[in-house]
């Protein structure tokens, strides 16, 4: 009977997997929609953003702002001179599509395991980063997000659902936004890395198409094991 139930569970939660991960592409191609821009792309903005400061700090450079806006962003860093100057700058220009990735794959683990320490630690990290705002219009963006975040800890069972949605939304935004990048030759992260590796532009993004699907995988068999 246990086994029936644990069978049961792991069939419900890949179900949900699926519709939920239809559900976010369905909201891909609707993205036009300005509620829906409003909704949900500024979180997965802000972990693409956030990545890219936090392996500034890791590294041990200065973070001088964070910029949202509903739909882009960007930070202002600067990377001190020095024999790991270009191995710095890469990393934190490679940062933001796989950080978005992962961040998306740690908030559908924790929608899965509900462990309130988790959602905490989501809480606390957003809050870290109004250190770094850039302007009022910044700050309402970030304080939209950890209202999302804080709503999802305060609404039980739909806030658990409301989290592991954007966990799939977030993970596959960072698998298709880097394909807009392919006509895009001037300027971004790919152009960066490109400029201090040598490597061509476009090896960037499979890579980093590659790492998100590869979140999206782990995600699934998270689901398939989870009881």
């Amino acid at each position: 009977m246990a086994f029936n139930n644990l069978i049961s569970r792991a069939g419900s939660n890949l179900w949900i997997f699926l519709i939920f991960t239809g559900l976010a592409l369905w909201i891909h191609y609707l993205s036009h929609s300005a509620f829906l821009i409003y909704l949900f792309k500024s979180v997965e903005v802000f972990f693409h953003e956030a990545s890219h400061g936090l392996v500034t700090l890791l590294t041990g450079n200065r973070l001088s702002s964070l910029h949202l806006e509903w739909r882009e962003g960007y930070v202002l860093s600067s990377v001190s001179m020095g024999s790991g100057y270009k191995s710095e700058r890469f990393l934190i220009a490679f940062a933001g599509y796989p950080g978005a990735s992962l961040f998306g794959y740690l908030l559908y683990a924790s929608s899965l395991y509900a462990a309130k320490i988790s959602k905490l630690v989501l809480i606390l990290f957003c809050v870290f980063f109004f250190l770094y705002v850039d302007g009022p219009a910044t700050a309402i963006v970030l304080l939209y997000i950890i209202g999302v975040f804080v709503s999802c800890w305060f609404l039980g069972k739909p806030g658990t659902y409301l989290l592991r949605f954007l966990g799939i939304y977030v993970m596959l935004n960072a698998i298709y936004s880097p394909s807009y990048l392919w006509s895009v030759h001037s300027s971004g992260d790919h152009i960066t890395l490109s400029r201090l590796t040598g490597f061509p532009a476009f090896l960037f993004i499979l890579i980093w198409i590659g790492i998100g699907l590869y979140a999206m995988r782990s995600a699934c068999l998270l689901t398939a094991r989870s009881s």
